[in-house]
């Protein structure tokens, strides 16, 4: 057990890091209109890195009994594949998937909220993160099924999306980052700085894709 959970470590980490450089590298080259090419390479690379990220995480998160972990992993995997459905549904189709994973996020976003309420009452101050990232992921679920009940994402819309899923599983992975390599006292401060500073980059880089902006990464994207 002790050898499969150290393999299991070491592809989420390996994956960890690969999917941390190529989110990064995907927002640069849109930021400073490089390569489209480059884009679509590093945004595959992110999405595969944060989903073997994912798939190393549950088995990790049981054989730990990390109930945090778990939560966590189903949460960002969530941001990445709704981020990578929309840069693939180009024509805005209602698919099977579209409801699992919004359903899905729903489901969790309201277990997410009871954990981090019951770490809060232990008096654990990781139950503060927990409701941030409950909240989030509810709010973005309910979006998305109010997309699929209007007819499906297109244009400006599924670009403001795409872009909104894949930045904040980017804060998500730099979270992670944050919290392997450094401590900080209280411990939330350190889990939600990413999203209070990346937050309104995705707020302001939404207004200018719904405004019909095309500079500074709002073209049209597929992977």
């Amino acid at each position: 057990m002790e050898i499969l959970q150290n393999l299991l470590l070491l592809a989420h980490v390996v994956a960890a890091f690969s999917a941390l450089a190529a989110g990064l590298a995907a927002v640069l080259s849109k930021t400073f209109n490089t390569s489209h090419r480059v884009h679509v390479i590093c945004g595959r690379i992110f999405f595969w890195g944060m989903f073997v990220i994912f798939i190393t995480a549950v088995p990790l998160s049981f054989i730990t009994g990390n109930t945090f972990l778990l939560l966590i992993a189903l949460f960002s995997f969530y941001l990445a594949l709704s981020g990578w459905c929309y840069a693939k549904n180009r024509k805005g189709l209602t698919l099977r998937l579209d409801w699992l994973r919004s359903i899905g996020m729903l489901a969790a976003a309201f277990v997410m909220a009871i954990y981090g309420i019951d770490l809060l009452s232990g008096g654990d101050t990781n139950g503060y993160s927990m409701l941030v990232f409950s909240g989030i992921g509810g709010a973005l679920s309910i979006n998305d099924l109010r997309i699929i009940f209007t007819g499906g994402a297109v244009g400006a819309v599924r670009i403001a999306n795409h872009l909104t899923m894949m930045l904040a599983a980017t804060i998500a992975t730099i979270t992670a980052f944050l919290l392997v390599n450094f401590s900080f006292e209280p411990a939330y401060i350190l889990w939600l700085a990413p999203t209070v500073v990346i937050t309104p980059i995705i707020v302001v880089w939404n207004f200018k894709i719904r405004r019909g902006a095309t500079s500074n990464g709002v073209p049209e994207v597929s992977i």
